[in-house]
């Protein structure tokens, strides 16, 4: 009792560490000690979501003990870094899945295949990309590596596949937050000709189906197709027939030639894996 009256308990409190330190006694017996003090009302002892703190006998109930939300149990981990973990294991085990079946076999005799299984992977990649510009969506890209920096300790073996498709996804890469993509509206007085070139080059690597220019014009399909074979002729479009799935109908595309030559299987199937 007499140890008691000399320590200098401060009105914020003193945790139930620093108080056994003042008393030259362990953590169990501090805990004891301080119940039976409180029982004596010789100090109060708050205890709020596991964390117990030591107060002068005047603060009592209602007067100087922390409230619910002011005494919080820290977080092991991040809230966005777990919400990112469990959404993109799927992807990650899907690529680890992919992985395994490409290490098996030979992908001489079986080069399709081997296409197939790099376009899946590819596929799986640009998940993991897309969850990493989520989760940074309104933070600075220097603020947000760090979720890059996780996904590394996370799956070590897989990321150099992610980063082999997506830099910015590497060791010393930088992710940077991504501009919304905002298509600008042509003119009225437009050409119908440029309006193909416009539709073909946002297009990409994929390139545009004659049908989906047809949509976008509001026209008709002898019009585009004459377009199209213009512009083939002077080297400003490539057109192919292709198709994007292993199976279903085949349809006329124009890419960009600034993307090359589109990558086409015998079976008329069009890869985008690069």
């Amino acid at each position: 009792m007499k140890r008691v009256a000399e320590i200098a308990i401060p009105n914020e409190g003193m945790t139930l560490n620093a108080f056994g330190s003042a008393l030259w006694c362990s953590p169990d017996q501090a805990k004891e000690t301080a119940r039976y003090l409180h029982r004596k009302r010789l100090v109060f002892v708050s205890e709020q979501l596991g964390q117990v703190r030591v107060f002068p006998a005047t603060m009592r109930r209602g007067r100087g003990r922390p409230s619910r939300s002011s005494v919080g149990i820290r977080p092991v981990l991040d809230p966005r870094l777990a919400r990112l973990i469990t959404e993109s294991a799927p992807t990650f085990f899907a690529m680890k899945l992919l992985r395994q079946e490409r290490g098996e076999g030979d992908w001489r005799e079986q080069p399709e295949r081997a296409v197939e299984i790099e376009d899946a992977i590819s596929v799986e990649a640009e998940k993991i990309m897309a969850l990493c510009r989520r989760s940074m969506d309104g933070r600075k890209g220097s603020e947000s590596n760090w979720l890059r920096d996780a996904l590394w300790l996370f799956q070590p073996d897989i990321m150099p596949m992610v980063a082999q498709r997506h830099p910015s996804l590497a060791r010393d890469g930088v992710l940077a937050p991504v501009a919304p993509n905002q298509a600008k509206r042509l003119p009225a007085n437009t050409s119908d000709t440029n309006r193909v070139l416009s539709y073909v080059a946002n297009a990409g690597r994929q390139g545009i189906t004659v049908s989906d220019i047809v949509n976008k014009m509001r026209g008709n399909r002898a019009t585009v197709d004459g377009i199209a074979r213009k512009l083939e002729s002077v080297g400003r479009v490539i057109i192919v027939e292709c198709r994007t799935a292993s199976r279903g109908r085949m349809g006329v595309r124009l890419f960009d030639p600034v993307h090359g030559e589109p990558n086409v299987l015998p079976d008329g199937r069009l890869v985008l894996a690069e």
